[in-house]
């Protein structure tokens, strides 16, 4: 049985709803998505970070209260612009005191925070990483997808490559140890991006307030507008992964999402083709 799970990244709503982010509203975007979130009946959400633009309560409140019509548990980490300690009252499950997991089938998700109090780059220390490397031997599934805010791998876009994750190789040393790691999901960087680096599937969001054209020196609108990524995870560790945009169909219902197949093993060169 296929675990459906949704990922909702960098929504940066501020405490007023009616200010601007890069241009956008960003509370109008998100809530763009929703109707196509819904209908796609997630079994669980994930999100990766950036849910607040300034960490405010208010803000985080309203984006759970949006979320509450998917219907799914929501599972949540910090980004660089939000405050865990404030996060954490609104999206409880998450990262707050070290790595954490949800378990479910043959799944492990493994959620970390990379978040640097007062840095826009990313980092984890040695320890936390033992902590993640604990939690993965303490548990029996078959296929863990682990989740991050920061890129840890470049994802050529020299505006917000500047501000990945540093010093990613003890974590990807940690990742080449654990033989059932399928996939890894950042938010962050603000547009899709897929690759393959030893049998992982790597993904990078899109944002849910707005996003950048890929392969770009400074943060160029991408006209394509706010998204969001679905993955389906079989029980044989398969990844199938897609965008949930908003887009008006015949009727006037903001429902189409775009459906992508990616399945972890396929060469680096056919991914990249597909950004």
């Amino acid at each position: 049985m296929s675990l459906r799970i949704l990922q909702l990244s960098d929504s940066h709503v501020s405490v007023d709803p009616k200010s601007g982010y890069r241009g956008q509203n960003a509370d109008k975007n998100l809530e763009s998505l929703l109707p196509a979130m819904r209908a796609w009946k997630p079994d669980l959400m994930l999100l990766t970070g950036d849910i607040s633009e300034d960490a405010s309560a208010s803000s985080y409140a309203r984006v759970a209260g949006m979320l509450e019509v998917i219907g799914a548990p929501l599972l949540a980490l910090p980004g660089n612009h939000d405050n865990p300690e404030v996060m954490k009252h609104h999206f409880p499950r998450g990262p707050w005191k070290g790595p954490v997991a949800w378990e479910q089938g043959r799944w492990l998700l493994v959620l970390l925070d990379s978040a640097e109090q007062g840095r826009i780059e990313g980092s984890f220390s040695q320890q936390y990483l033992d902590g993640f490397e604990d939690l993965l031997a303490g548990s029996s599934a078959d296929h863990v997808l682990v989740a991050l805010h920061h890129q840890p791998v470049a994802v050529d876009a020299p505006w917000i490559d500047r501000y990945a994750l540093k010093h990613p190789e003890p974590f990807l040393k940690c990742v080449d140890r654990d033989g059932r790691i399928r996939c890894i999901v950042w938010g962050h960087v603000h547009h899709d991006f897929r690759a393959q680096r030893k049998g992982v599937t790597m993904l990078g969001a899109p944002s849910a307030a707005t996003n950048s054209l890929p392969r770009t020196e400074r943060f160029t609108l991408d006209p394509a507008g706010p998204a969001c990524r679905w993955l389906q995870l079989d029980a044989k560790g398969k990844v199938e992964t897609g965008l949930i945009r908003p887009a008006q169909s015949s009727t006037g219902r903001t429902s189409q999402r775009i459906r992508e197949t990616m399945i972890p093993g396929k060469a680096a060169e056919q991914m990249d083709s597909r950004t």
